[in-house]
């Protein structure tokens, strides 16, 4: 028998490989039907949608992606013809046919045989190829010459067919193609005739070329130009959401890769330090800090849960190949990725932040344009930092002069809201979430003993038409346990104690008379938002006269101002106190500024932001993230929507990729949590994914067609047991890149020649 030459075309090794994988069962008997190469792809183009895992769009219960109790009634394990599966798709009356007609698709005649046979066979599911433990598999042997174990796994499915590779190519055109793969540059006339000359044999020869190439500089440009690709990298933040469109310290992130790849950084280790640097304790002006770009150099979004979702999107797609996104607003339709592990990881990084001040990297020489730059920097800081803090010292005075608006909407039952919106589109006077929120809690904090909101915490439950009364003579009770005022002073230590029951609420609601919860909260605004102008206009005062605040008093019985002003700090220390509602910390008022604020800082930000970009003296800082103090807590947005909550989650790892159990991350070391679970060697995914990204940048086809899908969606891979192989050797060989590209290039398979000749 004539034996077929195959060529590699440069373009892709899949192109013939493909056609090859779909040859090998064609000699001879038919061959068994592959559930995940063949039923599965067509199961979820036409029928997982409404029969898949997401619980809320399931139809008549009834799931095909997974053999469960539901599945038997529509497949008969061996009877086609009675499986209501083939019955449906089959159909021609549309009152029948699945899926219905207003999807405007079908399968093929092709695809339902597939179906047919497959039921015929027995209608076996098994697991998706993807998450399936990787496990050495067993090189097969074969009959013609085989240089390299991927030449085996190769070329045993070649004979099967009996093909062969092609031969190989001649140094002049091997030594270009590996060196536009290697560093996307042509070789030198020298580096040519000095290949060509070697008369070391071919392997040692070629071998020399490739650690050559390999220790190159250009190396790591031509391979993190790869990465940076995976990372979504760019200088421009792609709009102007934050009053700015360059990153100013972008580069860092990219010399960072280039370096990575020249230094071949074990693979487990750049995963590690791109998502978790700032907690591997390293120090505090380390390089490796830069590594952080990878969830930074993003889009910027003004929706905190968009900037989420591009950092879940880029570690999940571009490290594991997996498509978590899609479970952002319901179960993942094809994969099974409940919205919970979506949400797991969204609380993850919903614990980081981007500080103002980012580190600098390295120790820089202190120069004078070093010098120069850094007066620039402060005189610029101290501008925005004024302005901010004095437009923030101004939001919290509103706050406090608007407790009543959020008084009365707790008082109406308004329910719990979203409380990372952009706040920024906000108008002065509207209710922010968050402040409701802290409201909430902060009122849910307080006793019955309460000097100033005891009526709140006492009547709120009371029913409507038992409410004025109860009211008056909660008022009436409290008045006479306080007694006289005056009895307040001691005349032993001068100091003064205010009444158990604050005398001014008890005069407010005596006067207010209110009836109702809604009422109680506006009587407690009115007097709360009165006492706080009160005090602007004592400080005022007391700024244009050099007098303490506390000690201007308009009563002329010095005893009863004593006694007066212990009774406005009981009402002020709800409103002043570090803890209360209206104190909101720095953090979280730069959150409840409106727009134009926002808008205003943003510009001041952005001449900061201009002197790192420009000056000749801007030493290189890193793209980090900071973990918040206080972990936000995490539900399930219902449907996507930030303010319809579900049930609560902890920051952990995906179940179906981790099914050896998952446990909720340390706080303070979340994405360090991520992290390792990424790498953990019983992880399916990772390794899978970069040894198929090396392949696919060698042959410009990936052994999986669809390097970051490798679920249900995806294609499943033209040689499942040589990808299994490579993500062995992989890890055995360190995670180290450089060995895989030495394993590839070295292989027949690699250095044949692209020419047809059959």
């Amino acid at each position: 028998m004539t034996t077929c030459h195959v060529p590699i075309s440069r373009r892709g090794i899949g192109i013939p490989l493909f056609l090859l994988a779909a040859l090998c069962g064609t000699s001879g008997m038919a061959k068994e039907i592959s559930f995940s190469g063949e039923v599965r792809p067509i199961l979820a183009e036409y029928c997982v949608q409404c029969h898949g895992p997401d619980v809320q769009q399931r139809q008549a219960d009834l799931r095909l992606d997974i053999a469960d109790e539901s599945t038997t009634a529509a497949i008969v394990a061996g009877d086609p013809d009675a499986s209501q599966l083939i019955l449906r798709l089959a159909a021609e009356d549309p009152d029948m046919r699945m899926p219905p007609p207003e999807m405007q698709k079908r399968p093929s005649a092709k695809e339902i045989d597939i179906l047919r046979r497959w039921i015929t066979e027995g209608a076996g599911f098994e697991g998706h190829w993807s998450y399936q433990p990787i496990r050495r598999p067993e090189v097969p042997t074969t009959s013609g010459p085989a240089s390299s174990d991927i030449d085996r796994f190769v070329v045993a499915a070649l004979e099967k067919n009996g093909l062969a590779l092609a031969p190989r190519l001649d140094r002049r055109r091997l030594i270009r193609r590996a060196s536009f793969d290697l560093i996307g540059l042509p070789p030198t006339p020298a580096e040519v005739e000095a290949f060509v000359c070697d008369a070391a044999p071919d392997h040692e020869a070629f071998a020399k070329v490739i650690d050559q190439l390999l220790q190159s500089p250009r190396y790591g440009e031509r391979w993190g130009r790869h990465w940076l690709d995976i990372a979504r990298y760019a200088d421009t933040h792609g709009g102007s959401a934050i009053g700015y469109t360059r990153f100013p310290f972008s580069y860092t992130y990219r010399d960072y890769v280039i370096r990575a790849f020249n230094e071949d950084l074990p693979y487990d280790e750049f995963v590690l330090q791109q998502l978790a640097a700032d907690q591997l304790d390293l120090p505090p002006n380390d390089p490796a800090l830069a590594a952080l770009g990878f969830l930074t150099v993003g889009m910027q979004f003004r929706s905190v849960h968009d900037l989420i979702d591009d950092q879940i999107d880029v570690v999940t797609r571009g490290l594991m190949g997996v498509t978590v996104a899609c479970a952002r607003c319901h179960d993942h339709k094809f994969d099974e990725i409940p919205t919970t592990d979506y949400y797991a990881l969204y609380a993850t990084f919903a614990s980081s932040e981007s500080p103002d001040d980012l580190p600098v990297l390295g120790e820089p020489s202190l120069t004078d344009q070093l010098r120069e730059y850094q007066g620039q920097l402060k005189n610029r800081q101290t501008i925005y930092r004024d302005m901010a803090r004095d437009q923030m010292e101004v939001m919290r005075n509103r706050l406090r002069s608007q407790v009543g608006l959020y008084l009365t909407d707790l008082a109406k039952g308004v329910p719990e809201q979203d409380l990372s919106a952009a706040f920024l589109s906000y108008r002065t006077d509207d209710v922010r979430p968050l402040v409701l929120h802290r409201w909430r809690i902060y009122l849910s904090t307080l006793s019955e003993q309460d000097p100033v909101f005891f009526a709140w915490v006492r009547l709120q439950d009371t029913p409507a038409d038992q409410f004025q009364a109860a009211c008056e003579r909660l008022v009436q009770t409290l008045k006479a346990e306080n007694g006289d005022p005056a009895q307040f002073k001691d005349m032993h230590n001068m100091s003064v104690e205010a009444p158990k029951w604050n005398p001014r609420v008890l005069s407010a609601l005596e006067e207010a008379k209110p009836s109702s919860l809604i009422e109680l909260a506006e009587a407690y605004g009115k007097l709360l938002a009165d006492v706080h102008l009160g005090w602007l206009s004592s400080l005022h005062e007391a700024s244009q006269e050099a007098t303490p605040a506390a000690e201007i008093i308009t009563d002329e019985d010095p005893r009863h101002a004593e006694v007066n002003s212990a009774i406005n700090q009981q009402l002020r220390r709800h409103l002043y106190e570090t803890g209360t509602p209206t104190a909101v910390p720095d953090e979280v008022a730069a959150k409840l500024l409106n727009r134009t604020v926002s808008d205003k800082l943003s510009g001041k930000r952005g001449t900061i932001h201009d002197l790192h970009l420009n000056s000749p003296g801007s030493p290189p800082r890193g793209m980090v993230l900071a973990e918040t103090e206080t972990p936000p807590e995490t539900h399930v947005f219902l449907r996507g929507n930030s303010l319809s909550r579900g049930e609560r989650v902890e920051a952990r790892f995906l179940t179906n990729v981790a099914p050896y159990g998952t446990t909720p991350f340390t706080d303070g070391k979340r994405r360090r949590g991520l992290a390792e679970a990424t790498i953990d060697p019983r992880n399916p995914l990772t390794r899978r994914v970069i040894v198929n990204w090396i392949w696919l940048h060698h042959f410009g086809l990936g052994l999986v067609r669809t390097p970051d899908d490798l679920g249900t969606r995806g294609t499943p891979p033209t040689h499942p047991q040589l990808l299994d192989h490579l993500a062995t050797v992989f890890a055995e060989d360190g995670w180290s890149i450089k060995k895989m590209h030495r394993r590839i290039m070295l292989s027949d398979v690699y250095q044949q020649s692209s020419v047809e000749n059959s």
